[in-house]
């Protein structure tokens, strides 16, 4: 066979596959793998020379963009616009590879993948990849989703090009563990009111425990070691009093305990607004006092520092860079965990 030919085998449906690794909340439709959460997808082994993935029908004002991403060093972002795409990875060494595709931008229509097909003499899915010993949950908004991290302070708008849930603090943080992260966030939300002061709108603590962001009770057995909850920027947009704050901050936490009875609680705050600060400071060590792992963490501002704005006043890589830097040092610190776990490249 000469080196121009390439074998095309026959589509691999992807649900109920159990070489197929799923990676955060997910559900099925239509028969395929339905993702909503920013950060959620699915891995998986093969053997061959590349593989294409179909998709559903998406519909969405703006396009939704999936990474995905070979061997952990070589990654690509595909724009979904209508779900006819195809989503090509080619011209790989025949050895086994392993491959993360991840949703990275966030938008209620679930981004739905049918099948993937792979390419080369004797292409073959392996075992999934191992799941990491390390689980981390975000909870949060915007800036948890990494909303405009890619964009420049001079966008005054919005575009989902501009965002990635990998480049924000949170998917930084989750890389250099090396953990397996759930990325629970809604931009917008806050846990009194919304970014415009909308009391009526869903809050953090009403979609905390659902499967998918517009509904069902999520009942895996996924257990956190670590939740970092980054909370509390968009209820100043009402802004909510500091006693409707803090009776809902202490609602989360509970939420949030009786989930992950052993895990360590992290509320960051500060990146985009102070206001809370000494509310959540003041609640959380009072948690303390009867739960040693909940933490308060204050943020500085990315505000009046040009360098660190992305698009729309949010944080960019820069600032998202900073704040993980802090973040890992406190998640170091609890969990005793150094540097990047090594995972089995399958079982």
């Amino acid at each position: 066979m000469d080196k121009y030919t390439v074998t095309v085998n026959q589509p691999i449906k992807l649900v109920g596959n159990d070489k197929i690794r799923i990676r955060g909340r997910h559900t099925e439709q239509d028969g395929m793998l339905a993702f909503d959460w920013s950060g959620s997808g699915f891995a998986f082994n093969f053997v061959g020379t590349g593989f294409i993935i179909s998709l559903g029908a998406y519909t969405h004002d703006c396009p939704a963009y999936v990474k995905i991403t070979v061997d952990g060093n070589h990654s690509q972002r595909f724009a979904v616009v209508n779900g006819s795409e195809k989503l090509i990875i080619e011209g790989l060494s025949d050895k086994r590879h392993r491959v993360n595709v991840l949703k990275i931008t966030e938008g209620e229509p679930k981004l739905k993948f049918d099948t993937v097909t792979l390419l080369g003499n004797g292409a073959e899915l392996r075992n999934p990849p191992f799941n990491s010993p390390r689980r981390i949950e975000f909870i949060g908004d915007s800036i948890t989703c990494g909303y405009g991290v890619l964009g420049l302070p001079t966008d005054p708008t919005y575009f989902t090009y501009q965002q990635d849930v990998t480049r924000s603090y949170a998917g930084i943080t989750a890389e250099r563990f090396g953990a397996d992260a759930r990325f629970i966030a809604i931009s917008g939300k806050g846990i009194v009111c919304n970014c415009n002061g909308d009391r009526t709108d869903i809050k953090t603590g009403e979609y905390y425990n659902r499967q998918s962001r517009t509904g069902g009770i999520c009942n895996d057995d996924w257990t956190a070691d670590v939740v970092v909850i980054n909370i509390g920027t968009n209820d100043c947009g009402g802004p909510a009093p500091n006693d409707e704050f803090e009776a809902a901050a202490r609602d989360l936490v509970a939420k949030v305990r009786e989930r992950y009875p052993e895990a360590h609680i992290i509320w960051l705050y500060g990146m985009m607004s102070q206001l809370y600060s000494e509310v959540l400071r003041d609640t959380l060590r009072d948690i303390s006092k009867k739960d040693e792992k909940v933490h308060f963490m204050f943020a500085e501002t990315m505000y009046g520092n040009e360098a660190e704005t992305g698009a729309n006043g949010h944080p960019n890589v820069r600032a998202s860079v900073r704040v993980s830097n802090m973040l890992y040092k406190k998640i170091r610190s609890l969990t005793g965990w150094r540097n990047k776990v090594t995972i089995p490249e399958e079982e």
